[in-house]
């Protein structure tokens, strides 16, 4: 079985905000049999002409039994600009992966995610999917697609009403990952999920991870992010209006514990 492949699986939580991340960047290899994970955190913070904090934090736990692999994954954001609250993120994930060979997988999936700045009050999905190893090279490369979708519930808090949306999205995406060395890897993923019934209903991520491991536990995490959505959050006739951007971009940095 590809030594590669799991790297491949557990990327691609399927949501459209933030949520897609690239949690799996540190470990370029299949967990052994049994229990692992990791937990994370980064500190962020300006203090002088400007007072602005932000803290993150997130766990992930993988358990696997021959072909079976089981994930779950939490992580929570907040961030606060002069003692007023300016991020509050939440995100959990499910996920279950069936190996079928060196090249196929299965999975299916669940989540829940809130974002109070982006008008986010929850969204739910589920879903499955699967994916194909395109190329490899042991310990080097791998490059794999991916094809699924998943139903979603998402309720959005606009202040003068609150609005739901229940729809169907397709995901699909790619997943290149390169070792350049023992230490430093680099991942990039991109995904697109336009909504079944209007495919100008469209949400694309581009995520580049790269993980520098410091000892065999520790490793620094640095990450660049470009989202758009096509339909984001907008009421104008409220004071202020909301008016979200259809394409924000963000960095983070993180240290990693493996166990």
């Amino acid at each position: 079985m590809s030594k590669i492949l799991l790297g491949l699986c557990v990327l691609v939580p399927a949501s459209a905000s933030w949520a897609i991340s690239n949690i799996e960047n540190e470990r370029p290899n299949l967990p052994d049999e049994g229990l692992s994970g990791s937990l994370r955190i980064g500190l962020n913070g300006k203090t002088g002409n400007q007072e602005e904090r932000s803290n993150e934090g997130g766990a992930k736990i993988i358990y696997r039994s021959g072909d079976e692999i089981f994930m779950a994954l939490a992580e929570k954001e907040y961030g606060s600009t002069l003692k007023v609250k300016t991020t509050d993120k939440d995100f959990l994930h499910g996920r279950w992966m069936h190996l079928l060979d060196d090249r196929w997988a299965v999975e299916g999936f669940a989540q829940w995610e809130k974002d109070e700045f982006d008008n986010l009050t929850s969204r739910t999905l589920a879903g499955g999917g699967g994916r194909y190893l395109i190329a490899k090279k042991q310990d080097v490369y791998s490059l794999a697609l991916g094809l699924g979708g998943f139903y979603e519930i998402e309720k959005q808090n606009l202040v003068s009403y609150q609005e739901t949306n229940r729809l169907w999205r397709i995901n699909t995406y790619y997943t290149y990952k390169y070792q350049l060395n023992e230490q430093v890897s680099l991942v990039n993923t991109t995904y697109i999920q336009p909504n079944t019934r209007d495919f100008s209903d469209v949400r694309v991520l581009f995520d580049l991870g790269i993980s520098v491991k410091l000892t065999n536990s520790l490793a620094l995490q640095l990450a660049y992010r470009i989202n758009y959505d096509s339909d984001p959050a907008k009421n104008l006739f409220v004071d202020p209006p909301i008016d979200n951007f259809k394409t924000n971009t963000e960095y983070k940095t993180g240290v990693s514990y493996s166990f």
